[in-house]
C-alpha cells in the first residue's frame, strides 16, 4: 500500500462517515421530500440509493480499468443510466439502506487502501471525468458524495 492509497483510504472512510451519519440523522418524513423537480424527480431517498448504486458500479469500473486499462464507454450516457437504475432499492427499509452504504463504502475503501502508485496512476475513461486517473476518479467519489448532501440540505431548507 502506498502512502497516497493510504491517504485516500482513509479520507474515503471520514467523508463516508460523515455521509452516513447526515442521512441516518434525517428524520423518517424527509425521504419522500422531493430534491429534483426536473430531470429525474428524486427525493431524498433516491438520492440516498444514487450514493449507494454509484459507489457500487464505480468500483466495478476501477476494477476494469486495472484489469484491461479501459473505463466507461465511448458515448455513455450517465444521466440515462442514472435514471434507469434509480429506484431498483425501493423496497429496502432505511436501515437496510443505511447498512448498504455503509458495506458498499468498507469495499471502496479496501480497494483504495489495496492499491499502488502505480496502479492509482493508471487511466481509464469515468463517466463524468472523461480520461483520468484512478486516484481522480476515487477522489470523485467522496466530492461527489459531498455534493449530493448538498442538495439534499438545500432541498429541505427550501
Amino acid at each position: 500500500m502506498s502512502d497516497t492509497a493510504a491517504k485516500l483510504a482513509e479520507k474515503l472512510t471520514t467523508e463516508g462517515e460523515k455521509t452516513l451519519a447526515f442521512f441516518r440523522a434525517l428524520p423518517d418524513g424527509v425521504w419522500t421530500q422531493p430534491v429534483f423537480a426536473d430531470g429525474a424527480q428524486w427525493d431524498v431517498q433516491h438520492v440516498f440509493e444514487h450514493l449507494c448504486m454509484s459507489e457500487h458500479t464505480l468500483r466495478r469500473l476501477f476494477e476494469q480499468i486495472l484489469a484491461t486499462g479501459q473505463g466507461a464507454e465511448e458515448g455513455f450516457d450517465v444521466n440515462a443510466f442514472n435514471e434507469e437504475r434509480t429506484g431498483r432499492f425501493d423496497a429496502l427499509s432505511r436501515d437496510e439502506l443505511l447498512n448498504l452504504y455503509a458495506e458498499t463504502r468498507a469495499k471502496t475503501v479496501a480497494f483504495a487502501r489495496g492499491l499502488t502508485d502505480e496502479q492509482l496512476a493508471r487511466r481509464g475513461r469515468h463517466p463524468a471525468l472523461g480520461d483520468s486517473t484512478l486516484e481522480e476518479q476515487l477522489k470523485l467519489i467522496y466530492l461527489h458524495h459531498t455534493m449530493h448532501m448538498r442538495d439534499v440540505k438545500k432541498a429541505l431548507a427550501a
